[in-house]
């Protein structure tokens, strides 16, 4: 419901109750989880605190074999960081002035999906530039595809924009820490070991 506020000076607006508000975020939240998904776990509790740290929040890293269960505790980090800084993880709305947003404010992408966006052609540039920019995002399952020098310069595009900016990640994947480089690069290794957590 909306009501609407008359100020001291006169000035009139419209506000959203909270407690709709959270109500509409947390069927935002349900919406963008995958139904595999959406059933709670127990996280462990460094991936809690991490997602509790909101926009503070920087890397972390999962590891482990197959059927560990990462992306199902990522999806739930992804949850609990949206709860935790009031974001609802669906595509952004235009701006006051027209001008219209493009890209989420939460991605969440597989590594082979994130590649295949980003071979040659019109929109390639945009996505990343929307993995750059998102509020979060969450890169699964690194590690799952061919690696080349190609997919390790713009992998390390991404992440050295996040990097830079301070920007939460959270990353998935298979291999430990220390097999990273041959993977990603040696440029995108660096930067995820200094700023992911490793759990």
């Amino acid at each position: 419901s909306v009501a609407t506020l008359t100020g001291a000076d006169g000035y009139v607006c419209q506000v959203r109750c909270p407690a709709c508000e959270r109500e509409r975020m947390i069927e935002s939240d349900a919406a963008f989880i995958p139904p595999r998904f959406r059933a709670t776990i127990d996280l462990p509790p460094k991936i809690t605190d991490w997602a509790k740290r909101g926009r503070e929040a920087q890397g972390l890293y999962l590891a482990g074999p197959v059927g560990t269960g990462k992306t199902h505790a990522a999806w739930m980090a992804v949850r609990l960081w949206c709860e935790h800084t009031g974001t609802s993880p669906g595509i952004r709305r235009p701006t006051f002035d027209g001008d219209p947003v493009r890209g989420s404010l939460v991605i969440f992408t597989r590594m082979t999906d994130l590649l295949d966006d980003l071979r040659p052609g019109d929109d390639s540039r945009q996505r990343v530039r929307d993995c750059q920019n998102a509020k979060l995002l969450v890169i699964d399952d690194v590690g799952a595809e061919k690696a080349s020098e190609w997919t390790q310069e713009r992998l390390y595009t991404i992440i050295d924009h996040r990097y830079a900016g301070c920007l939460p990640l959270l990353v998935t994947g298979n291999l430990p820490p220390s097999k990273l480089a041959e993977q990603t690069g040696e440029r995108s290794a660096s930067r995820l070991a200094e700023m992911c957590q490793v759990v």
